[in-house]
């Protein structure tokens, strides 16, 4: 299935890193398609501008960058983690995607599709309002602490 991800991270380079993360048993978690969706979805960029203005989802909120000090996670610093939306497709089940810190916002992409399909008779102020209506009803998570070692760049590792 295709989702939509309000992703918190230090840098975007990290969207893809973790999203085709693979775990032992599973395979990888998913594929990111692309970053910054809301350059194709002028309905889903007036809902980040809506919780984004009203406070709900801000722009940035900091987090603890970590490190791998003798097999311990200890923080090196605290940064401010941005706001990327991406989208995905993945055989994993939304509430996977919900657990994770990083992430503050899942929606369907089908779901969201039909949604802006909905909308797209309406001009100005009414288009406005059925996107901040759409954005009060999602699930937002914004209480769990971004915190995470981000990969390192080394010659073996690709860019």
């Amino acid at each position: 299935m295709r989702l939509f991800l309000a992703l918190r991270l230090f840098s975007e380079s990290h969207a893809k890193l973790g999203i085709e993360a693979t775990s032992k048993n599973s395979g990888p978690r998913g594929r990111l398609i692309d970053v910054h969706i809301e350059r194709f979805h002028p309905a889903l960029k007036n809902i980040i501008e809506y919780l984004r203005t009203s406070g709900r989802l801000p722009a940035t909120r900091e987090g603890s960058v970590l490190r791998t000090e003798n097999g311990k996670k200890i923080v090196e610093r605290t940064e401010q983690c941005r706001l990327y939306w991406c989208e995905i497709e993945s055989n994993r089940d939304i509430a996977f995607w919900e657990s994770l810190a990083e992430v503050e916002v899942v929606i369907e992409k089908d779901e969201f599709v039909k949604f802006a399909q909905s909308i797209r008779c309406r001009a100005g102020a009414a288009y406005i309002a059925a996107c901040e209506e759409y954005a009060d009803q999602l699930a937002i998570k914004t209480t769990a602490p971004i915190s995470y070692e981000p990969p390192r760049r080394t010659s073996e590792q690709a860019a």
